[in-house]
């Protein structure tokens, strides 16, 4: 019997595993699959619930890229109990997306549309890429539940709202899934000889998501989306006519789809070069790849690979005028177009889905975007408050001690200047005793404006209390604050406060100047309130550095 390997050789062969099944990984999806669940072993050995959680949620993506979404939605419901920590919230939010998008194309549409709901309510408490996600989810229910227009909306409104501040990867992830359901509406369409300008707009709209998605495929270079993305680019440009462009991006999506194992992606290629035979009137091309496709697929096929494989067999046999075959193979689609269109309904109808109730979960969506930026706007309006004087409208010295954690380091790092001034109204209190309290309200609030267009939008003013105030200026020596505070001084001082109290009523300020270093403010307000000090016993209405 091998002896026990101690626990850092078990970490570090959970830490390879978790390399190896990553998002990022170079492997193979099947070697990445292995490797998730040799991480999922050695984490509950290791009692790791936060890298079990995650391996789970790995093995639930490889699953689906793999195209096994029975298990992939399985490996979901075990992987959700792994996911309760408020630290692990991301990889839940993984998980029903893929268990949504799973369940979708496994037909379970129950299953599907409850992951995606409950991806709208994680969204009203999280950020843009969690609202992005459940807009991908949604889109994937119904798209799958046979209304891709409604999937259109509900991904590019996605796109609109949360795209700008959403992750790359889901940027990625939505562009692609956007070009996936236009080219299902795009087959739709042409087998419904649609209007040519509406086939041209949603070729045009459907190139574009493809081509975005390509560009943040260059930014974020993914192993598992090269093939899926080159290949949707490619069937646009087929339907476009760019035959040789088409053909190129096809063949290259196709070997690495078969590089990586992705087999049912790679059966779907093969279908689309077939198309592309055809447009190149190369029907005995066209036909060998169809039923190759079929015969490989047996049982196994998507339905929608299966119902253009036969679809590309009766164009390529009508072309070569076998027209026996061509009609077996065109009943054949039919039934199954038929078959797919009435497990559609059923759905629809068991699960109440209509559009209506789509867009009612739309709104869902779009009131907990609303109110999660409510709340983020009222956390920052509490925040802002607590720092705020209600008097002035100056900062108070919450706001000093916040903005100096800010900058006095940053000045430190360069030996730059800094200056820090406090300033003090002469004889307050003799004013609030002969015209009142309200009148010496009047005096701060007219002061605090006076300070505010006398400094610069990077300069810090504040009220410290009762008639202190403290001012810091960034990128400032001596000299300058010396000649800033001067000015400052005699402004106040031949200001018309006589409005205020009489004839002959004045207001002045006495004003204590530091320069940094030592970049501490303690330190500098000790040196600003000692020069103050001595502005006071010098006379007052004057300034001392």
């Amino acid at each position: 019997m091998p002896p026990a390997l101690p626990p850092a050789d078990l970490a570090q062969q959970l830490e390879a595993a978790l390399a190896l099944g990553g998002r990022g990984s170079t492997a193979a999806p099947e070697a990445a699959l292995a490797a998730c669940l040799a991480a999922m072993k050695l984490a509950a050995q290791l009692q790791r619930p936060l890298e079990h959680g995650r391996a789970a949620e790995l093995r639930c993506l490889h699953l689906a890229r793999l195209g096994r979404y029975t298990e992939a939605v399985a490996a979901a419901y075990e992987a959700l109990p792994l996911l309760q920590g408020a630290d692990q919230q991301t990889e839940r939010c993984a998980v029903l997306r893929t268990q949504a998008m799973a369940a979708s194309e496994a037909n379970a549409f129950e299953t599907a549309l409850a992951a995606a709901n409950e991806l709208v309510r994680l969204a009203r408490d999280r950020d843009a890429s969690t609202a992005l996600d459940a807009a991908i989810a949604l889109a994937a229910c119904f798209e799958r539940m046979g209304d891709p227009w409604q999937a259109e909306r509900v991904l590019s409104d996605g796109l609109r709202d949360h795209g700008p501040d959403a992750s790359t990867p889901l940027n990625l992830s939505a562009n692609n899934c956007l070009c996936v359901i236009g080219i299902g509406m795009l087959h739709l369409l042409l087998d419904s000889q649609a209007d040519e300008a509406e086939l041209q707009a949603l070729l045009l709209h459907t190139r574009a998501a493809a081509e975005r998605a390509r560009e943040l495929l260059a930014q974020l270079p993914s192993p598992a989306y090269e093939a899926p993305i080159m290949g949707n680019l490619a069937e646009v440009m087929l339907h476009q006519g760019e035959l040789a462009g088409a053909g190129a991006l096809l063949r290259q999506a196709l070997a690495l789809a078969q590089q990586q194992g992705l087999q049912a992606y790679a059966w779907r290629m093969r279908i689309s070069l077939a198309d592309w035979h055809l447009a190149q009137a190369e029907p005995e091309h066209a036909l060998a790849l169809a039923l190759g496709v079929l015969e490989e697929m047996g049982a196994h096929g998507q339905q929608q690979t299966v119902i253009r494989a036969r679809r590309s067999a009766y164009r390529a046999c009508r072309a070569l005028g076998r027209f026996e075959p061509a009609l077996q193979h065109l009943e054949v689609a039919e039934r199954e177009e038929l078959r797919d269109l009435t497990r559609k309904m059923r759905a629809q109808s068991e699960l109440f889905v209509s559009r209506a109730e789509a867009q009612q979960v739309q709104w869902q969506a779009e009131d907990a975007r609303l109110e999660a930026q409510q709340q983020r706007q009222r956390a920052a309006e509490a925040a802002a408050s607590a720092e705020r004087d209600p008097l002035t409208g100056l900062g108070n010295r919450r706001h000093l001690e916040r903005r100096c954690a800010e900058l006095l380091p940053a000045a430190g790092r360069e030996q730059r200047p800094l200056a820090l001034a406090q300033l003090d109204i002469d004889h307050f209190k003799s004013i609030n005793d002969r015209c009142g309290h309200a009148t010496g309200d009047r005096v701060l609030t007219l002061l605090a404006q006076l300070l505010q267009d006398s400094m610069r939008a990077s300069d810090v003013v504040v009220r410290q209390g009762g008639e202190e105030f403290v001012i810091v200026m960034p990128d400032t020596d001596l000299s300058a604050a010396t000649d800033v505070c001067e000015r400052l001084r005699e402004r106040v001082a031949t200001h018309p406060w006589a409005q205020l109290g009489g004839p002959d009523w004045q207001v002045t300020v006495s004003i204590g100047l530091a320069i940094a270093a030592p970049y501490e403010l303690a330190a500098l307000l000790e040196t600003a309130d000692a020069a103050l000090y001595r502005a006071k016993r010098g006379g007052r209405n004057r300034l001392c550095a």
